[in-house]
């Protein structure tokens, strides 16, 4: 039961313009020989802005939620918005492998 009134917030897609880059580093996904492969990239900055990447550990599995859960133990320092982007994308990569389709990563 519920005794006060709690606001409804719709939801709404940040805009790409909005979106904070992670300074706790970056992910490349792929599907490479029947597993989904996760690179993760400690920011690499010259002059105060991020200009590369340094591969920092690899992740592979076929499960997301088995690799979200891995990466959360393993990279404990993003940003929560960075999470829930990492756990879309491996939910379309996986459907992606179990379904033969091709997956391309997208954007925040």
């Amino acid at each position: 039961m519920v005794d006060k009134e709690v606001p409804l917030i719709r939801a709404k897609k940040t805009p790409q313009k909005d979106v904070i880059l992670d300074s706790g580093g970056f992910f490349v996904i792929e599907i490479i020989d029947k597993e989904i492969r996760v690179e993760y990239y400690s920011n690499v900055y010259k002059n105060k802005k991020i200009v590369s990447g340094r591969l920092e550990k690899v992740f592979s599995g076929i499960k997301a939620d088995a690799l979200s859960d891995t990466i959360a133990k393993n990279v404990p320092q993003l940003r929560t918005e960075h999470y829930l982007y990492l756990g879309r994308e491996l939910q379309k990569a996986q459907y992606s492998l179990e379904n033969n389709k091709k997956y391309s990563q997208g954007g925040c």
